[in-house]
């Protein structure tokens, strides 16, 4: 699937997380840095999600949607995430439907975040394993003080003109703050 990546501010948006194993837990800890309060639905959760989750559901209801900007269906049962993804199309709530991609709105991305940076890989849902493999790859070539570059340039946008502001901020990529 050729997807467009959108970043898009989510501080404060509520996502329903239906599922409490691992691929649950990494979902949230991808969601958790960017502010996104999560509401965790599961019979069983992880330990390792209990401090992540604004609020936690035993069962399963549809109108555990009311109020969610986007839902995540992270169980090991097809049935359940096919209902959670149904039920989010009738209420036109975006939702990702692990190892189902046929289902989902959107994909999580591999990131590589560094203060005000964020990278995204994504391989449109047809291989995870590739965009964690690109991740790594990428993240090797970049430079170790992304972050105060990022800072850096931060501080000189609108204070140059524009053509002079983009060679400072490439000569401070290539040589450092």
């Amino acid at each position: 699937m050729n997807c467009f990546p959108f970043m898009k501010e989510i501080g404060g948006a509520r996502c329903l997380l239906v599922g409490g194993g691992t691929v649950a837990l990494r979902k949230a800890e991808k969601l958790r840095p960017f502010g996104v309060a999560i509401a965790v639905c599961a019979k069983d959760v992880d330990e390792r999600l209990m401090p992540l989750a604004d609020r936690i559901y035993r069962e399963y209801d549809a109108h555990l949607l009311e109020g969610a900007a986007f839902a995540v269906a992270a169980t090991d049962d097809r049935a359940l995430n096919a209902r959670v993804a149904a039920d989010c199309r009738a209420r036109g709530i975006s939702v990702n439907c692990v190892d189902e991609p046929s289902l989902c709105d959107f994909y999580f991305p591999a990131l590589i975040t560094a203060g005000d940076v964020t990278i995204a890989i994504s391989t449109g849902g047809a291989s995870p394993a590739l965009a964690a493999a690109l991740r790594e790859y990428l993240e090797a070539l970049l430079p170790h003080d992304l972050e105060a570059i990022a800072a850096r340039a931060k501080a000189l946008r609108g204070r140059v003109p524009q053509e002079e502001y983009c060679r400072l901020v490439k000569k401070i990529l290539t040589e450092g703050v």
